[in-house]
């Protein structure tokens, strides 16, 4: 039978340093990070795209904002053409250009009316140009043009 000594049995003194690298390689590495280079770069993807989704509903916002604009402006020629068709039944039609302000949908309206005679006796062209009452500069929103008889 072997005899030790005390001193054999006594573990080497080992430094903290050597502890931690002993206990890191014997536990496996299942914890995956990110490093701070991939977190950048999927930030400045993720910022490209809220700019560009930002962007898409701008331009449809203002799309929108001037289809409305439009569809009144139309509904306000429209209106237009229905005065002048309902007052041909009761007086006649008188040639020339006209300019009138008209609020609806709660904006102010600008409208022109050019009525001229035709090559056909009792039939009139009309055209009615509507723009934004407070921009004048403005072009037309609309330009509605139409035949209108002022017999019976």
């Amino acid at each position: 039978m072997k005899t030790y000594s005390k001193q054999t049995l006594k573990p080497k003194p080992r430094s903290l340093s050597s502890l931690r690298l002993a206990l890191d390689a014997s536990i496996p590495n299942t914890a995956a990070g990110f490093t701070l280079l991939e977190i950048i770069i999927a930030l400045a993807i993720v910022s490209v795209a809220a700019l560009a989704i930002g962007g898409a509903m701008n331009s449809h916002i203002q799309t929108a904002a001037g289809l409305e604009q439009r569809v009144l402006a139309s509904w306000v020629a429209s209106d237009q053409i229905a005065l002048l068709r309902h007052d041909a039944k009761l007086t006649k039609i008188k040639t020339g250009n006209d300019s009138d302000t008209i609020e609806m949908g709660g904006h102010r309206w600008r409208t022109k009316t050019k009525v001229e005679k035709t090559a056909v006796e009792h039939v009139y062209l009309v055209t009615v140009s509507v723009q934004d009452a407070a921009d004048r500069n403005r072009p037309a929103y609309t330009t509605l043009t139409t035949a209108i008889s002022d017999s019976f």
